[in-house]
């Protein structure tokens, strides 16, 4: 019943993303709140496709994928709220309304704890208040139905209330996106309690192809080698039986994969174990594991006929770039949309880059995979995105064979000032977060975007289809194209003489008369600039400025 109600509250969830993203005003007027949570919920879906077991199991495993398929701050609320929930059933084959109700504020706990400076009027508020509430009403006649009742109604008056409790929300006429969200997948889980699921919807599990369907089978024949091994990834739960919990050492596990594959990556979430490796012996690979436990999902492919796609599914093209440790004392892990920003930025400094889409939004494995790649004993993290901050240091907990520092910076424009100033070669990391740092302070960075909807955001009121511009954080004007918003930006700049370089980043909108203007409109403002340019074909910004 469980894993029906996680389903069911996916579904729901999935059939409503892009009204939760349009709801995502917050800090500017594309949102992906709705997309994310989604991604959340598919990577605890897949983790337990296959898997039979109490309700403690099942949360644990559906929290451990969702840890790692975590985008976003409201996809990583999202799965640390299912972390808690796990943590207040573990153990047990099946829960009563008091356990449950338990387990619900031990997720909310656990989410409020993820968040450094909490804010109310968000996705945290409608959890808390809503399992509160309930939790309060019940009593030992309390059914689940009840229970549920109790909660969605709470969290739905908690839910209309986020505006009053957050300015940005008022300003814009809207409920937190998040929250939103959130009601959307509770109502999903209850309605698989009374009976009926939401059908109709794909949860893109990880099933084995039907044949000829995506497989040449020409590519492996009774000639043929099996020249790439397998690519061989599991989850796994270590069991009391066979002593897994108390004897399980993952730095064995570690040493011993090592020496029958490559691309390994390891990691583990209480008892239970994620493994991705790289091998010709599959059979020692799995011998050794079922020591401690069993598996919960395993994934094996051949990689002589799949040998371009050699590590996990959903890694955005980073995992296919996983190479051996490199010994090097400092590196940056830079998450950029694509490859062309990549390219921009490695004209500057080397270091292991993330293409995380359009919107700069890699998830927690992601980030795993980036740090492991990485090698380093000391790393600087540049998420260049806001909502990507909670996602690279959830994976820094994760991983403590490196010092990790999450430079919390906004933007690519942003991320572009400290990455430029680097010196790994002859400063240490403590010299150059303050380089980067001051570049960052010093730097004028800016956005300008098509809006999508109507919004009102820091007094500037923004219209749909109009292009405002965003610096340093703060919404500064709203005019009726890309050369008007930029002349009308560089209009409100007092003093720009300081200024001597400025760094333009063309999105896929901008025409090549357009690029054309707009350098003429940067170099009649600034006297004496220099003006570099790349073509990053973003869809979600027309353009990125920085100006120093």
């Amino acid at each position: 019943m469980f894993r029906a109600m996680l389903g069911s509250g996916y579904a729901a969830l999935k059939r409503n993303i892009q009204t939760v993203n349009r709801l995502n005003v917050f800090p500017v007027p594309d949102g992906d709140t709705g997309t994310n949570m989604g991604s959340t919920m598919e990577g605890g879906l897949n983790a337990i496709s296959e898997l039979n077991g109490g309700i403690g199991e099942i949360a644990g495993a559906f929290s451990y994928g969702a840890l790692f398929a975590a985008k976003g701050n409201s996809g990583v609320i999202l799965s640390q709220f299912f972390a808690g929930l796990s943590e207040g059933l573990k153990g047990l084959k099946e829960a009563d309304v008091s356990q449950f109700a338990i387990a619900m504020q031990q997720g909310v706990k656990t989410a409020y704890q993820v968040v450094q400076k909490p804010v109310e009027g968000t996705i945290l508020t409608v959890m808390r208040e809503g399992s509160e509430y309930a939790s309060r009403h019940i009593n030992e006649s309390s059914r689940f139905e009840d229970y549920f009742t109790m909660l969605i109604q709470q969290m739905k008056r908690s839910l209309q209330n986020t505006p009053e409790l957050l300015q940005v929300l008022k300003d814009a006429g809207v409920i937190d996106s998040g929250g939103a969200g959130l009601v959307y997948i509770v109502e999903g889980m209850a309605q698989a309690i009374g009976g009926k699921m939401i059908e109709d919807v794909s949860f893109h599990f990880h099933r084995a192809p039907a044949p000829n369907a995506s497989v040449d089978q020409t590519l492996f024949n009774a000639d043929s080698k099996l020249d790439y091994g397998y690519c061989t990834e599991f989850i796994m739960q270590l069991l009391n039986d066979r002593e897994g919990p108390q004897k399980f050492v993952l730095s064995d596990l570690i040493s011993y994969y090592e020496t029958l594959g490559d691309s390994l990556i390891a990691f583990q979430n209480g008892t239970v174990v994620k493994v991705h490796v790289h091998t010709k012996r599959p059979d020692l690979v799995i011998a050794y594991a079922q020591k401690f436990g069993e598996f919960v999902t395993f994934k094996m492919d051949n990689m002589t006929i799949q040998h371009e796609e050699t590590l996990l599914e959903k890694s955005h093209e980073v995992a296919a770039q996983v190479q051996p440790k490199k010994e090097k004392a400092l590196d940056a892990v830079v998450a950029l949309p694509n490859q062309a920003a990549i390219e921009a930025f490695r004209g500057y400094n080397e270091a292991t880059f993330i293409s995380g889409g359009d919107s700069i939004n890699p998830s927690a494995e992601e980030f795993l995979l980036a740090y492991r790649e990485s090698g380093a004993k000391q790393i600087v993290v540049l998420p260049n995105n806001k909502n990507a901050v909670l996602a690279a240091k959830q994976a820094a907990k994760l991983f403590d064979e490196s010092r990790i520092h999450v430079l919390e910076n906004s933007s690519m424009a942003e991320g572009y000032a400290a990455f430029s100033i680097m010196d790994f070669a002859d400063l240490s990391l403590e010299d150059n977060l303050s380089r980067m740092k001051d570049a960052v302070q010093n730097a004028l960075c800016v956005s300008f975007s098509t809006a999508s909807k109507n919004a009102l955001v820091d007094h500037v009121e923004i219209k749909e289809g109009e292009v405002f511009s965003i610096a340093n954080g703060k919404a500064m004007n709203s005019s009726r194209d890309l050369l008007a918003s930029i002349k009308d930006f560089l209009a409100l700049q007092e003093d720009l003489s300081d200024k001597g370089l400025v760094t333009l980043f063309y999105g896929e909108s901008v025409s090549e008369k357009q690029k054309e203007e707009i350098k003429s409109l940067f170099l009649d403002n600034i006297p004496f600039v220099e003006i570099v340019a790349f073509d990053v074909g973003r869809k979600i910004h027309d353009l990125e400025a920085v100006l120093e």
